[in-house]
Parts: structure tokens; C-alpha cells; sequence
């Protein structure tokens, strides 16, 4: 009699060759492009991410990838290759080779300028007379000779 072997319910294990992924990693590839040449979706990798020896795989072969394509910069840079000697330095040394200008914003309080402006003249202004207002409007003379004085204080107006 044969027996049965029953099925074990949920997903089949996917196990990820540690090798390969170091090596397309190396190369300079993208998560979803690694993927897609190991036959694994991407939520797969990224859920066994967080397992030591996936995630040493991945750093690994992107360090491999950045450490040779740094090389070869370095030495068309030593070759006099202009455009990757500027490269270089500006990624390298940033403070002293960049080709950005820096914005500088500032605030000016106008209250602080006047204020300031006033300190500076000072009783200068104290001395000055201030003009005189007339206002015709409120005229109650007929004659456009008269006209009204609302400057005038009352003592000048009773005598």
C-alpha cells in the first residue's frame, strides 16, 4: 500500500544564493534589477533583507561596485582626464572645489532702520517746526479768502 504524503500548507521556501547576489550587487545593480535576474520578486528580498548574511551580501558587492569604479575615476583623473580630475575633487573635496553659489538670505526690520535713522539725527528733528494743517473743507465762509485756521489754539482765537 502506498501512503499519502500530505502537503505542507503555506508557501515554498525560497532560498537565495548568497554568492550571486554579492556578485550582481558588485556589478552595480539596482534591487529590482538583482530580482528580476534571480527569479525573486522584490517584496521577497526585501522581507529576508533583514537577515545578516543577505544584507553583508548586498553591502558587500555594492562596496566592490563603488570601490572600482572609484579606482578607475581616480586613475582618468591621474591621467589628466579633466572631467573626471573636476569630479574628483568636487566629490572629494567639496569645500574648496564646488561650482555652486551659496544664497544668502537677511531680514531687515524697517522699525530698527527708522529707529536708527532717528538716533543718528537726533534733536535735529525736535528743532524743526512741524507745518502747519489748514483745512478748507470745513469753511463757513463764503469768501475763498477766509479760510478756516484749525491750527489756531483757542486763546489765539478769543482775543
Amino acid at each position: 500500500m502506498e501512503q499519502k504524503v500530505a502537503k505542507k500548507p503555506g508557501r515554498k521556501p525560497i532560498n537565495i544564493d548568497i554568492e550571486e547576489l554579492t556578485r550582481l550587487s558588485g556589478m552595480g545593480l539596482s534591487e529590482r534589477q538583482i530580482c528580476a535576474a534571480m527569479d525573486i520578486s522584490n517584496s521577497t528580498l526585501t522581507r529576508k533583507k533583514h537577515i545578516e548574511q543577505i544584507e553583508h551580501a548586498l553591502k558587500k558587492g555594492r562596496a566592490k561596485a563603488v570601490a572600482a569604479v572609484s579606482s578607475k575615476l581616480f586613475d582618468n583623473a591621474l591621467e589628466g582626464k579633466e572631467t573626471s580630475a573636476i569630479f574628483f575633487l568636487k566629490n572629494r573635496d567639496p569645500e574648496n572645489w564646488r561650482d555652486r553659489q551659496e544664497v544668502i538670505t537677511a531680514s531687515i526690520n524697517l522699525n530698527d532702520v527708522i529707529s536708527g535713522a532717528k538716533d543718528r539725527l537726533g534733536d535735529s528733528l525736535a528743532t524743526k517746526q512741524k507745518p502747519r494743517v489748514i483745512n478748507a473743507v470745513k469753511s463757513t465762509h463764503k469768501e475763498k479768502s477766509n479760510v478756516v485756521d484749525n491750527q489756531v489754539s483757542k486763546n489765539k482765537d478769543t482775543k
